[in-house]
């Protein structure tokens, strides 16, 4: 039996049964998704018009239109889970990933034990091409890479865009000449002092990978 108190300020006994039903329920509802479908918000704050597009793993590519200053599109996932999501976008509708910032969602990962969470980062071992911020919605709590706000935020590529890396194509992009490797290079170190919430080389997880309450909405924003 457990004891609480009742409205009348009286100790009264629970059903030690009852009492393990509702802890039981409310380490449930703890770790339940908060809606019944959870998106990602995709924004455009850019003074021109993108293209976004977005994949899951090795499936087909979507394309969204969206206008500049404001445009947007939302996506959403009825089972609150995405898995090796991925983002990226471009001004002059270049589909290749490897020439594009990358924003990654693997959303509602079993952890096990009935318990799952979100997972996202932003990526630039390939290269990078637009700024954009990636923000949970309201998130029950934010701290550090708990429910964070990773962000790339370049001011000027072609200053910035130094050997080994190199500036490709007419949207433009910085190419991250070595970050696919195993290890910190100074073009890598480049892009990290740039943007040190987000991925620059391939063994950068420690300071990249943000995690949030599963069933979590976000927000997609370029040109921050």
């Amino acid at each position: 039996m457990v004891m609480y108190d009742n409205p009348q300020g009286q100790r009264a006994l629970l059903p030690q049964s009852l009492a393990s039903f509702l802890a039981a329920l409310l380490l449930l509802l703890s770790a339940a998704p908060r809606g019944a479908h959870s998106y990602v918000l995709l924004r455009n704050s850019c003074p021109f018009a993108v293209t976004a597009y977005s994949r899951s793993g090795a499936g087909a590519t979507s394309t969204h239109g969206l206008a500049a200053f404001g445009g947007q599109k939302t996506l959403t996932f009825s089972s609150n889970v995405w898995t090796a999501g991925v983002i990226w976008a471009s001004r002059t509708g270049n589909t290749n990933t490897g020439q594009s910032t990358q924003i990654e969602f693997n959303l509602g990962v079993n952890m096990g034990n009935g318990h799952r969470q979100d997972f996202y980062d932003v990526s630039v071992i390939n290269a990078h091409n637009l700024n954009v911020r990636v923000r949970p919605i309201n998130p029950p709590r934010v701290s550090g890479l708990w429910c964070g706000s990773p962000t790339c935020r370049i001011s000027s590529l072609p200053s910035f865009c130094q050997s080994p890396n190199y500036l490709l194509g007419t949207d433009p992009a910085c190419i991250n000449a070595h970050g696919p490797g195993q290890a910190v290079t100074a073009g890598t170190q480049a892009f990290k002092n740039a943007c040190p919430t987000a991925y620059s080389y391939s063994k950068d997880d420690r300071t990249s990978v943000f995690s949030c309450q599963w069933g979590t909405d976000y927000e997609v924003r370029f040109c921050p």
